[in-house]
C-alpha cells in the first residue's frame, strides 16, 4: 500500500492469461515427456520452439537421443519429427540453457551429439573442459572442431585455459621394461596395453593408434588445429581493441 506522498510506489506484478496458459502446457508436456513412449507431435514442437519452452530439455533431448541411435529403417514419424526439430529448439531456448542440455549427456549417441553441437554452434570451452573431468577426452578433442555464435575475451581465456589442459594430459600409457632375445629394452605400452617398440609414437596394433596420453595422430592434429584457432582469435579481438 501506498500514499501519493510516496515518490518510490510499487507496481503490483501481473501475470497474463497467455503467459498462465503456456506454463500450464510446459507443466503437462514435462510430464508426458517422461513417459518412453509419449512424443511431440509436429504441432506441439512448433509451439514449443515458438515460445522458446525451457525447463523440457532434457525430456526432449531424450527422444532426440532415443531417435538417433535407432536404424533409419525402425524409426517412425515421431522419431523424425525430434530429430529435424530439436536442433531448432536449441537455437531458439538461450544459448546457456542449450548447452547445459546437451553436454550433460554426449555418450549415449556420441556421433549425434557431437554433429549436433557442432550443427548448433554449441562450442564451450568450459563445458568441453568438464568433458575431459568426466574421463570424456575423445568427445572432447571430436567438439573442438564446433564454433560459437560470437567470441569474448572472456570466451578466449577459456579456450586459452581448455588449451593448456589438452597440452598438459596425464600420461596414460608407459614406456617399460621388455625382455628381448638377448638383453632386456624398453617397451612402450600404449594405454590400452598394447605393447610396441620403445621408439613408437602411436601404438602399431591394428585398430588402436594410440600415444601415450591417450590420444590418436588425428586427435593430435585436432588439438593443434584449434591452437591456431585460438591464435587466431586473440589476433581479432586485439586488433578490434586497438582501433
Amino acid at each position: 500500500m501506498f500514499t501519493l506522498d510516496d515518490p518510490n510506489p510499487q507496481t503490483e506484478t501481473t501475470v497474463s492469461a497467455e503467459a498462465l496458459r503456456t506454463e500450464l502446457l510446459r507443466l503437462r508436456y514435462a510430464r508426458l515427456l517422461e513417459q518412453p513412449e509419449v512424443f511431440p507431435s509436429q504441432a506441439n514442437w512448433d509451439f514449443i520452439i515458438q515460445n522458446a519452452l525451457e525447463g523440457i530439455g532434457e525430456g526432449l533431448y531424450r527422444k532426440f537421443l532415443v531417435s538417433a541411435v535407432l536404424d533409419e529403417s525402425e524409426r517412425r514419424s515421431p522419431n523424425r519429427i525430434a530429430l529435424k526439430e530439436f536442433p531448432r529448439y536449441l537455437r531458439a531456448v538461450p544459448r546457456e540453457y542449450a548447452i547445459e542440455v546437451v553436454y550433460d549427456d554426449t555418450v549415449s549417441a556420441p556421433e549425434a551429439t557431437k554433429n549436433l553441437i557442432v550443427e548448433c554452434d554449441l562450442f564451450d570451452a568450459r563445458a568441453v573442459t568438464e568433458l575431459i573431468e568426466r574421463g570424456e577426452l575423445p568427445m572432447a578433442v571430436d567438439l573442438l572442431e564446433a564454433f560459437q555464435p560470437e567470441y569474448t575475451r572472456a570466451d578466449l581465456a577459456d579456450m586459452r585455459a581448455l588449451l593448456d589442459r589438452l597440452e598438459h594430459l596425464p600420461e596414460e600409457g608407459e614406456m617399460a621394461d621388455g625382455r628381448g632375445l638377448l638383453r632386456r629394452e624398453l617397451r612402450y605400452v600404449c594405454p590400452a596395453g598394447h605393447v610396441n617398440a620403445a621408439e613408437a609414437q602411436y601404438c602399431t596394433h591394428s585398430g588402436c593408434g594410440l600415444n601415450i596420453y591417450g590420444l590418436t595422430r588425428e586427435k593430435v592434429q585436432a588439438i593443434e588445429a584449434y591452437a591456431t584457432r585460438v591464435d587466431a582469435l586473440a589476433s581479432l579481438l586485439a586488433r578490434d581493441a586497438a582501433k
